[in-house]
């Protein structure tokens, strides 16, 4: 975030949407990441093989990627600072 806040005030962006930006790009790598611990033991624990989540998991995220680049234009059709 120390580079990311200077960033939106030269692009003009509030740090809101910045923040917002941050957290859906955060959470979208999360599900897809197989260096991520949690997600690793949860399918170890589930005896679901990381090929297997990666099919059902890439199309969930295509949607929710398309989800929030809506509501990041939204929030910028706003202007909300």
């Amino acid at each position: 975030m120390p580079i990311l806040v200077p960033l939106s005030d030269l692009l003009g962006l509030s740090r809101q949407i910045t923040v917002l930006v941050y957290q859906y790009g955060a959470g979208l790598c999360e599900m897809l990441t197989p260096t991520n611990g949690a997600l690793m033991a949860i399918l170890a624990a589930a005896g679901v093989r990381f090929e297997h989540w990666l099919r059902f998991a890439i199309p969930v995220c295509v949607v929710l990627f398309v989800l929030g680049a809506a509501a990041i234009g939204i929030g910028i059709a706003m202007g909300l600072r």
